[in-house]
């Protein structure tokens, strides 16, 4: 009976200890999206616009999405064609070269 006691007891501690970490900043967390503050601007919509497409048409904007936190990686050009990546990876997985993870 004392075991069980103790497992509800540490079970009740962790339910307890879940709501403390509502308020702190998970920025990496996949789906959580931090609270926008409201600020006033001085800078009109039709402004903000340009800027954004002049800075799209330079290739200013930063990566975004799945795989933007590898930096330099992120952006360079491949030479292969899609292709010479399939028959790389197909070559791989039949010779024993893949372990696991994504093809």
């Amino acid at each position: 009976m004392n075991k069980l006691f103790a497992s509800a007891l540490i079970a009740a501690a962790g339910f307890a200890a879940a709501p403390s970490f509502a308020g702190n900043d998970f920025s990496g967390e996949v789906g959580y999206v931090p609270p926008v503050s409201a600020a006033k601007s001085n800078v009109s919509r039709d402004a903000v616009r340009a800027d954004y497409l002049q800075a799209q048409r330079n290739d200013a904007l930063p990566q975004a999405g799945e795989g933007a936190d590898i930096g330099a990686v992120a952006t360079a050009k491949s030479t292969l064609t899609r292709d010479t990546v399939r028959a790389e990876a197909v070559y791989a997985v039949r010779h024993g070269q893949v372990v696991g993870g994504e093809v």
